[in-house]
């Protein structure tokens, strides 16, 4: 008897157990943490930076970026070529995106008993079925929103093309509809509901 109680306790001992299983141990995978709190800071336009008379080469450039989840991280261009102390070095945002850019600024999609009207970053949703759930999904970054919808229908998916919305595709899911809408990258977003109209914007 206590030769099975000791076994049994070396082998329990062995065993270990995540604090949160229900996080992935991968912590990439882990969805972004945002806040819906209003950034009042105006949209960058242009920075100049006066080189000391003494300077001749820039080695690098270091920036330092705010994610959507608050963290901050650094990021170096290395440069090593000679600089006119005189000049001023300018920094502004332009020229061509490194990722998938929406071609229009309007669209819309429309499945017959879901309409969706996108302008800008913000995104209008008409359905005359209840908003059940919403959530994101991330690898390619989505926006899901899970409808109250018996009615069986065809899967369908429609481009949208007007940044930061690339397309949506509704789903049948037996007793409810899922309309997911595919982003051009990581956003955070907030949602309002006004009778039948849902609104949607990124930020």
């Amino acid at each position: 008897m206590k030769y099975s109680i000791c076994l049994s306790f070396l082998l329990l001992s062995s065993l270990s157990a995540r604090e949160n299983p229900f996080f992935p141990l991968d912590e990439s995978k882990k969805q972004k943490v945002t806040s819906n709190i209003p950034d009042a800071r105006p949209q960058m336009g242009t920075v100049s930076y006066t080189f000391p008379d003494q300077s001749r080469v820039l080695k690098e450039v270091t920036l330092s970026v705010q994610n959507l989840d608050g963290s901050i991280e650094e990021r170096k261009i290395q440069v090593d070529q000679t600089i006119d102390w005189h000049r001023p070095l300018v920094l502004s945002q332009g020229g061509k995106s490194a990722h998938t850019v929406a071609a229009k600024n309007s669209s819309v999609a429309n499945f017959g008993f879901v309409q969706f009207y996108s302008k800008g970053k913000s995104l209008s949703v008409k359905a005359p079925d209840a908003l059940v759930r919403h959530f994101v999904l991330s690898d390619p970054n989505r926006i899901v929103l899970d409808f109250k919808h018996a009615a069986s229908f065809k899967s369908e998916k429609k481009a949208l093309n007007a940044a930061p919305y690339l397309d949506v595709t509704l789903g049948n899911h037996g007793q409810f509809a899922r309309a997911t809408i595919t982003l051009d990258g990581h956003y955070s977003y907030t949602l309002n509901k006004a009778g039948g109209l849902i609104t949607i914007t990124c930020k």
